[in-house]
C-alpha cells in the first residue's frame, strides 16, 4: 500500500486543498477502502459556506470540524480488513473480504446511552460522530471521508455489501435514498384520522435536488395520489416529473400567495396532505405549512444543519390545523440494503443515474464543490 494517500481536505469554510496525508494504520473493527465513489452532500455545503451546526439544542450539538476529508456517500472497495473482524464488520454478520465493494451508514453511535439503548434504527445518540464531519485530518487516522484515493472506515461505522451488480452511481447515491424512509415513518401514522400518509394522498415536495427527486420517487413508490414538484430550477422540476411528479410550480415565476393557490387548487381548497421539506432553507418551512391541509403531515428533513431561524404563526400553522409534524435529522441504519434493492428493481422505471450530474478528480475537488452549489447541478460526485 502507498506511504501517502491524495485527499480532498475542506480546512476552513469557503476551502478546498489537495493534500498528501498519511496512509491510515489498519485497527480491529475497522477497513480501509480504495475509494470508487464520493458523493457532495448538502451538509457538505452547508460546511463550506460557514453552516456547521450540527444537531443543535440537543445532547448530541457539535460543529463539524475543520480541516477534515469530507465524503459520507460513499462506495468503495475493501482493501485492507483483519481477518478477526470478517464476520463482524458487515451489518447483519455475512463474510466481508478484500474485493468486496462496501457502503456505510456516516453515523458512528457510542452504543451506550440512553438514546442508544432505547432508539432502535435511528442514530440519535448523544455522542454521535459522522464520517466526513467529525474526524480532523491533520491527526490519525486521517482519512475518513471518502474524497480521497483510500478511506477509513472506524469501528463501529455499519458496513453494507454492495451487489456486484450495483452502478457506482448508484452507490453514491444510497445514502440519500434512505433518508426517504422519512415518508415510511408518515405511514405509520395513516391508520387514524386521515393523518401520516395514506394510499392516494398528495405530496408535495419543496425543493426537488437529489434529496428531493428521491423524495418524489419514493412518495410515487408508497402510492401516492398527485406529487407536485415546487423549486427555483424548471430543469430539475423538469426531471422531477420523470422521476413521478405530476405538477411542477415554478418559485422564480410565482409569489408564494400564488403556490399556496396552486396547491390548494389541486387538491378541491384543501391543501396537500403531505408536504416534505428538501430544500435546505429554513423560510420555506411556513409556506409549507400553508400548503398543508387542516389534519395534514408536514415532515422537514431538508435542514440538516442549523440554517437560521424562521417565523410561523403557531395557531395558523399549527394548532388550527391539527398538524403532524415530523422532524428528521437522520436515516435508519436498518434501511440501506432495502434501499439498494428497491434502486435495482426500479433502475429502468426511475433514471437514478441522471441525479449523479457532475463527477470531478479529488485534484478538482475545490471546483466540484462550487459546481455543486450551482442551481442547474444535481449530485456532484468526486472519484480517485
Amino acid at each position: 500500500m502507498p506511504d501517502k494517500v491524495k485527499a480532498a481536505v475542506m480546512t476552513a469554510p469557503g476551502k478546498i486543498e489537495v493534500q498528501m496525508l498519511p496512509y491510515p494504520k489498519l485497527e480491529r473493527g475497522a477497513l480501509i477502502l480504495k475509494m470508487e465513489m464520493s458523493g457532495i452532500c448538502g451538509t457538505d455545503k452547508h460546511a463550506y459556506q460557514g453552516q456547521t451546526l450540527l444537531y443543535g439544542g440537543t445532547e448530541a450539538e457539535q460543529h463539524i470540524v475543520f480541516p477534515a476529508v469530507h465524503g459520507h456517500e460513499n462506495i468503495g472497495e475493501i482493501v485492507e480488513i483483519d481477518p478477526r473482524d470478517r464476520f463482524t464488520i458487515e451489518y447483519h454478520g455475512n463474510e466481508l473480504k478484500v474485493g468486496d465493494r462496501v457502503t456505510m451508514c456516516p453515523n458512528v453511535i457510542c452504543g451506550h446511552c440512553y438514546y442508544c439503548r432505547h432508539i432502535f434504527a435511528y442514530p440519535f445518540c448523544a455522542k454521535n460522530t459522522t464520517i466526513g464531519l467529525s474526524y480532523p485530518s491533520d491527526r490519525p487516522p486521517y482519512v475518513v471521508g471518502g474524497w480521497a484515493e483510500y478511506m477509513f472506515v472506524p469501528p463501529k461505522a455499519w458496513v453494507y455489501k454492495v451487489p456486484d451488480d450495483f452502478p457506482t452511481k448508484l452507490g453514491a447515491l444510497v445514502e440519500l435514498f434512505v433518508v426517504t424512509a422519512t415518508l415510511d415513518r408518515a405511514k405509520e401514522f395513516s391508520r387514524l384520522e386521515a393523518r401520516g400518509f395514506g394510499f392516494g394522498d398528495t405530496v408535495v415536495v419543496q425543493g426537488v435536488g437529489p434529496i428531493g427527486l428521491l423524495h418524489v420517487t419514493k412518495a410515487r413508490i408508497l402510492g401516492a395520489g398527485k406529487i407536485i414538484a415546487v423549486d427555483t430550477s424548471q430543469y430539475k422540476l423538469n426531471l422531477a416529473m420523470e422521476f413521478g411528479a405530476d405538477y411542477a410550480i415554478n418559485m422564480s415565476e410565482t409569489t408564494k400567495e400564488e403556490r399556496v393557490a396552486r396547491v390548494r387548487e389541486l387538491t378541491d381548497g384543501r391543501g396537500a396532505d403531505v408536504v416534505v421539506e428538501c430544500a435546505g432553507v429554513a423560510d420555506a418551512l411556513p409556506e409549507g405549512l400553508e400548503m398543508m391541509r387542516r389534519g395534514g403531515t408536514y415532515i422537514e428533513t431538508g435542514n440538516f444543519v442549523d440554517t437560521g431561524e424562521t417565523t410561523i404563526n403557531v395557531h395558523r400553522h399549527l394548532a388550527a390545523k391539527n398538524a403532524l409534524v415530523i422532524g428528521n435529522c437522520n436515516h435508519p441504519h436498518s434501511g440501506y440494503y432495502r434501499a439498494m434493492e428497491m434502486m435495482l428493481r426500479y433502475n429502468d422505471r426511475f433514471p437514478f443515474e441522471k441525479l449523479v450530474t457532475h463527477v470531478f478528480k479529488i485534484d478538482d475537488a475545490a471546483e466540484a464543490m462550487e459546481k455543486s452549489l450551482d442551481p442547474e447541478s444535481l449530485k456532484v460526485a468526486i472519484v480517485p
